[in-house]
């Protein structure tokens, strides 16, 4: 009797685990788990003969036994939602335990070595080592520092920065005699994680100094537009401009603005401080409509008592309380709390760098969209500030580069024969390398009355094939799919149905589980959407018989 119980619970979970239904929603769905693989323990008193039948009943193949800990580590169709079938396995009662073979990751933030760094308080407010956990930036994308120039043998600097030009004198020595391009420099992009002084917004920054002042600090409309077009040509996807002027008689900063908007039109993401007015006056350039203004703020989110604000000043940075590079020597640095808007720029500058190798193809896909994209996701996920005393809030690194490296696929599917309602009915969406390979990640939705869907990979970036099937349905192939922020859209996908059990083929195996539930009401069986199984379902089966899915 016992065998004879046993045997009627396998073809239970068999008859279950083939029809693993595509349902829930998963919020982040990246790679979560190992396609296919299931971990399993068993209730006290399971002989070795009976875990056999089990396994052989789920057509599951053993991979491995635990060599410490009594689990088994089960293997199913790569394209099985896993969730679903651990959830069936436990509910026939036979496992104690029965999960995904879950990924694990180190829950730790990227804390940098630097000395200085715990005198850095505003790096961790706005999310630095969590961002940098997950992202710390590609050297080929070029931070161009339009300013006084930087200290180019700083010890902490010299690693990071490129050849650049000094356009005050005229000349290739973009050396600051200053000071003030070298602390805005170190902000953005000093080396980082080397036991040396301080870490930087972007860890792997790659800095341009553009020098547009004299040594004596005087600075001329001809000598920004000059460095402004010079930073283009040298490949900058990004151009911190931590200078400007409230005043603007006879509209003079509008030759400024014609370099601007030439540059944005060249793909480059326009960073400028908004001013250290403590009014809503204009200040330009960050007035102009190309250019982040960033204000300054305090630890807490609060304004800094001197930035310039309103709604035309887009996001804000901390600058209240600020620890960087300093002219005086090759390995000199200090602290400034003064709050200035020059020393929030920085800050956004070197989190556009960071978020435009997210969103591009590489450093030479350099467009005005790529641009866009970074913006957008610089604003999208500012955070809410006392007063709202700009228009997004405080930038939040650690969102943007999570939102970055999110990315949504959406689409709309039509499934051939099925007359019922879409509304509520599961979709899985499988990653793929391109050309063809074993998944890489799922990701289950849910269809709306009009057929749309929208799922999200994390941390898969790049070029992947994608395939997409609806519950009862084989796969769809969408090859080469470019999975970057914003996402892919606009897929409009036919589904052929019939393939019950899931394994991306119809065959005998289908042609069963139809007859085994005909005349039921059973939707993961009911391919015409009817609310029976029936002839209908039966005869959709053998029109797509011997299908294989893409």
């Amino acid at each position: 009797m016992r065998r004879f119980a046993l045997l009627l619970v396998c073809l239970t979970i068999g008859q279950a685990v083939a029809q693993y239904g595509l349902r829930g929603r998963v919020e982040v769905p990246a790679l979560e788990y190992a396609p296919g693989q299931v971990v399993v323990m068993f209730r006290e008193g399971v002989a070795p003969m009976q875990r056999a039948w089990l396994r052989q009943a789920a057509g599951a193949q053993l991979v491995e036994r635990g060599r410490y800990a009594d689990y088994e580590l089960w293997q199913f169709s790569p394209y099985a939602d896993m969730r679903q079938v651990a959830a069936r396995l436990m509910r026939s009662g036979w496992f104690a335990a029965a999960e995904p073979n879950w990924r694990i990751e180190l829950a730790n933030d990227w804390i940098p070595n630097d000395p200085f760094y715990p005198q850095q308080p505003a790096l961790p407010v706005i999310g630095a080592p969590q961002a940098w956990a997950l992202w710390r930036g590609d050297d080929r994308f070029i931070m161009a520092i339009v300013d006084t120039g930087a200290r180019l043998d700083h010890l902490d600097l010299q690693p990071r920065l490129l050849a650049g030009y000094d356009f005050g004198n005229d000349d290739n020595d973009p050396n600051d005699p200053h000071g003030h391009g070298t602390y805005v420099t170190g902000i953005a992009g000093a080396v980082t994680n080397n036991a040396r002084g301080v870490a930087s917004v972007a860890p792997n920054g790659r800095i341009l100094p553009v020098k547009v002042f004299t040594d004596a600090g005087q600075g001329y409309l001809n000598d920004m537009i000059d460095g402004i077009g010079y930073a283009v040509v040298q490949g900058a996807h990004a151009i911190n401009l931590s200078v400007g002027n409230a005043s603007n008689p006879d509209n003079v900063w509008s030759v400024v603005e014609t370099a601007l908007n030439q540059a944005w039109n060249s793909g480059v993401v326009i960073v400028a401080a908004a001013g250290n007015t403590n009014n809503t006056t204009p200040f330009y350039p960050a007035w102009y409509p190309v250019c982040i203004a960033v204000a300054a703020c305090n630890l807490d989110g609060t304004r800094s008592s001197v930035s310039t604000h309103g709604a035309w000043v887009d996001v804000a940075a901390p600058s209240g309380d600020v620890y960087s590079t300093t002219r005086g020597s090759d390995n000199s640095y200090s602290r400034n709390t003064g709050g200035f808007t020059s020393y929030a720029a920085p800050f956004v500058t070197a989190q556009a760098a960071m978020l435009y190798a997210l969103v591009a193809d590489g450093p030479a896909d350099r467009s005005r969209a790529r641009a866009q994209a970074v913006r957008e996701l610089i604003e999208t996920t500012a955070t809410a500030v006392p007063g709202n005393y700009v228009a997004h809030g405080m930038i939040n690194l650690q969102a943007s580069v999570q939102k970055a490296l999110t990315v949504p696929v959406r689409g709309r599917v039509q499934i051939q024969g099925y007359a019922g309602s879409y509304n509520g009915r599961t979709v899985e969406v499988v990653l793929r390398p391109v050309g063809g390979g074993s998944p890489l990640a799922t990701a289950s939705g849910t269809l709306n009355s009009t057929r749309d869907f929208e799922v999200s990979f994390f941390n898969y970036l790049g070029y992947y094939d994608l395939a997409v099937r609806a519950q009862g349905t084989l796969l769809k192939r969408v090859s080469n799919a470019r999975m970057r922020y914003p996402g892919v859209s606009g897929l409009n996908l036919t589904l052929i149905p019939g393939d019950v059990n899931g394994d991306n083929v119809i065959d005998d195996a289908d042609l069963l589980q139809v007859l085994f539930a005909f005349g039921a009401n059973n939707p993961s069986v009911d391919l015409n959407g009817d609310g029976v199984v029936d002839d209908a379902d039966l005869l959709l089966v053998l029109f797509n018989f011997g299908t294989q899915g893409e």
